[in-house]
């Protein structure tokens, strides 16, 4: 082995030195660890299959994880208390709702961000960070923030969107007043939905409930999620009351989640549940709340 000049040795060592002096200085805005200000409040419902890797990575990366499981039938629950001995389970009945679930895991964290996450959602590798970056941001006055969803082929799932617009509720009303049968519905071929996905941070109504950030005080200012909706609208509705608060809700595409699998709501609790969502923000609701 040929023994390194004594000259280079002392450069590459005063290199060294240089390298970690500049290191030690203080950066101009160091933001504090999602491991002190972040708990974690994951929703299951038979997630066996896809809960064990995701606990696994949120662990390492939030300060505290709470399981609120919705009856599942499978080894949910054995799985977490086995694998994960840290990690909070809370039995929640299944006809309470996610929203009930997720509030339910808020009300036992203390941390000021709140990350409600469906159990059949992954969190990428930086996605936190990223999201806690956007949140953080005090001139923005950010009260929630949501990843981009892509499916495990990679396509791009709904992931956030805009408030209907009044023809939308025009239309959502007179579906209710004059609903057509079946038999009378033209036969359409299915096409394929470009969904809204930009690719840079912009400020939305709302963004997907199966993986969100939020703010604890904007999340208790509103009151929570609406426990009136099983799934379906609810994370809408907590956007856009948090938008009527004043919050700003922001989707940031740089910060990605594989949703793994899709929890299959009935018709009749969905149907419920544009009933609830359209009263309250549709034509309806509105010409209702100026009388």
């Amino acid at each position: 082995m040929t023994p390194v000049p004594v000259e280079l040795e002392d450069r590459l060592g005063e290199e060294a030195a240089a390298r970690r002096r500049l290191g030690a200085r203080p950066g101009p805005e160091q933001l504090p660890p999602t491991q002190e200000t972040v708990g974690a409040v994951v929703v299951t419902f038979n997630d066996a299959p896809h809960i064990a890797p995701v606990l696994r990575e949120l662990t390492g990366q939030v300060a505290a994880v709470v399981v609120a499981d919705l009856g599942s039938k499978d080894r949910t629950r054995e799985t977490v208390t086995a694998r994960f001995p840290s990690v909070r389970v809370v039995e929640v009945p299944l006809a309470a709702g996610f929203g009930a679930a997720a509030n339910e895991g808020a009300r036992l964290l203390g941390a000021p961000l709140l990350l409600l996450q469906h159990g059949d959602a992954r969190l990428r590798a930086g996605a936190l960070d990223q999201l806690y970056e956007t949140i953080s941001d005090s001139h923005r006055h950010v009260g929630c923030c949501g990843p981009r969803l892509v499916a495990p082929d990679g396509a791009v799932e709904l992931s956030a969107g805009f408030r209907p617009t009044r023809p939308w509720r025009w239309r959502a009303v007179w579906t209710q007043l004059v609903p057509r049968p079946r038999v009378l519905r033209p036969r359409r071929k299915p096409k394929r939905v470009a969904y809204f996905a930009p690719s840079a941070r912009t400020d939305v109504d709302w963004v997907s409930g199966a993986a969100m950030l939020v703010r604890r005080e904007a999340f208790a200012q509103v009151g929570g999620m609406d426990e009136g909706y099983f799934l379906l609208y609810g994370d809408v509705d907590l956007c856009m009351r948090l938008r009527g608060a004043g919050w700003t809700v922001t989707y940031e595409p740089r910060a990605r989640a594989i949703h793994l699998d899709r929890v299959a709501e009935n018709v009749r609790s969905q149907w419920a549940a544009r009933r609830r969502f359209d009263r309250r923000y549709g034509l309806v609701g509105r010409l209702l709340r100026r009388s």
